[in-house]
């Protein structure tokens, strides 16, 4: 098992993450359309942009796993196949009809996760460069799930290692609800990322492997 729950950077260095968030808050303005950002309420575009940036340089949590799979196939299951291996998610749909292509996701896409008891977690994508990056924000104004959260976004990075395997980093940056229970949030959330990763890379690395 190669799952890594860490704090800290992500980049090799903070001017680089700078620079980065400077670049990002400039397409994420650009690609956000004016009825996109009215549904986010307060959470406009320069907002985003600028909750991308920490979640980069300096997350709330970050995760790490290495599967032995090629770097499509992992981009796509940590995407759109968590039904396959999440036991209280029951299916995954996507919207495209703000997507700069309605025929597929992409920029302006939503994620539409339904759990178990019916209820819906709406993630709107806002960066999606397969097979290497894609992130979204968690809208709670759309969303049905009841979470301690005023919202979150989750930024994944996937990168080719010389041994033929994949290294998938997802980090994560978020508001808790109410600053009374901020750190019962913190830790609950850095569990539950630990978690559903551990179960992605169990269920990746026991595919076959599809070259």
């Amino acid at each position: 098992m190669n799952v890594t729950i860490r704090k800290g950077y992500l980049l090799s260095s903070s001017r680089k993450a700078f620079v980065f968030g400077i670049k990002l808050f400039s397409v994420i303005l650009i690609s956000l359309s004016p009825g996109q950002l009215s549904a986010a309420e307060k959470f406009d575009g320069q907002f985003i942009a600028a909750e991308v940036a920490r979640a980069i340089a300096s997350p709330d949590n970050t995760v790490e796993i290495i599967v032995a799979q090629p770097i499509d196939v992992v981009f796509d299951a940590l995407l759109s196949r968590l039904a396959e291996y999440s036991e209280s998610i029951s299916d995954i749909s996507f919207d495209n009809s703000n997507s700069q292509n309605s025929e597929a996701v992409g920029v302006g896409s939503q994620r539409i996760t339904t759990m178990d008891d019916g209820k819906r977690l709406v993630q709107r994508i806002i960066i999606f460069e397969p097979p290497n990056t894609f992130a979204y924000f968690t809208d709670m104004t759309k969303s049905t799930v009841s979470v301690p959260i005023g919202y979150s976004i989750g930024y994944y990075q996937f990168s080719e290692l010389q041994d033929e395997t994949v290294k998938a980093e997802v980090s994560v940056a978020y508001k808790p609800s109410s600053r009374l229970t901020a750190f019962l949030v913190r830790l609950g959330f850095n569990r539950a990322l630990s978690r559903d990763f551990k179960k992605a890379e169990e269920y990746l690395n026991s595919l076959a492997r599809e070259d």
